[in-house]
């Protein structure tokens, strides 16, 4: 008689996310093309999802793990992961426990993993796109609120983004808004191994350099944008007309879309802070 081994599994996952903006112009892409992750290893559980940094599944005692790829990018999926987990301990120390930001139930630097709540309603950008879903102008002016004060806190506590935009962010049963995915984050002024997508990031933002926060600030307009009109800014055209458009100045008409100045202030550099964004929703929702 033999003992039962765990399933081995081989995980092939097509992640059609925007391209990454700040790479060398030989190595960008169009995201139509998408990017293929492998994974060959034990299961953990049910394949939630993943991304650049890892992959996400569902263990289970009902929490999810964030665990690195395998393979030929299984040494940049650490990496990426051991800086998201620095990251989440320093807003830890400077915030404790706080509704703005994914909490982890346990980190482990030496396999590189992440334990989570698994969070039921998946992210805001998910949320925003399901069909027969009903969002109130309440909501999303709360989540607008939550996310300008979300980044607020990050950048008081030095930590840049670099990768921030709905598909980024998390909501619990209650639709609380937590930002997760810092794998690529720049602390302290440290080196990001990647910044953002086409769509939430411009053209010039430094490639594996230090990452300014206005450059967070740009993310932060575009991500208002998507949760107040349901889609990703210019989510119609390939990734290389979005570029060309940015680098031009050229931005998706705001026409009839609330807090229009303060999305157009965020994407032209002239939005001051993340507290000055906050502040000024804030103002016109409640002054």
């Amino acid at each position: 008689m033999y003992a039962a081994r765990p399933l081995h599994v081989a995980v092939v996952l097509t992640v059609l996310e925007e391209a990454c903006l700040a790479q060398p112009e030989d190595e960008k892409r169009d995201e139509s093309q998408g990017t293929i992750h492998y994974s060959i290893r034990d299961s953990r559980g049910e394949l939630l999802g993943g991304g650049v940094s890892g992959l996400v599944e569902l263990q289970p005692d009902g929490n999810a793990i964030k665990s690195p790829w395998t393979g030929w990018e299984e040494a940049d999926s650490r990496r990426d992961i051991l800086c998201e987990i620095r990251a989440y301990r320093r807003l830890f120390e400077w915030f404790g426990v706080h509704e703005r930001f994914l909490t982890p139930i346990s980190c482990d630097e030496g396999e590189c993993t992440i334990i989570m709540e698994y969070m039921v309603n998946g992210t805001l950008r998910h949320y925003l796109q399901a069909p027969g879903t009903e969002i109130n102008a309440v909501q999303r002016h709360d989540w607008i609120l939550a996310l300008a004060e979300g980044m607020q806190m990050m950048h008081i506590a030095n930590i840049v983004h670099c990768d921030f935009s709905p598909r980024n962010v998390l909501l619990d049963q209650k639709l609380n808004l937590k930002i997760a995915d810092f794998g690529c984050c720049s602390m302290d002024a440290s080196l990001s191994t990647g910044c953002g997508s086409v769509r939430f990031y411009p053209p010039h933002t430094p490639y594996r350099s230090p990452v300014a926060p206005e450059f967070d600030i740009f993310a932060l307009g575009s991500s208002i944008y998507e949760v107040l009109v349901g889609m990703p800014p210019l989510h119609d055209l390939a990734a290389k007309q979005v570029r060309s458009l940015y680098a031009l100045q050229q931005f998706p008409d705001l026409t009839g879309v609330e807090f229009a100045d303060v999305i157009r202030d965020c994407w032209l550099f002239k939005a001051g802070s993340a507290r000055d964004v906050h502040g000024r929703i804030f103002a016109a929702l409640y002054a």
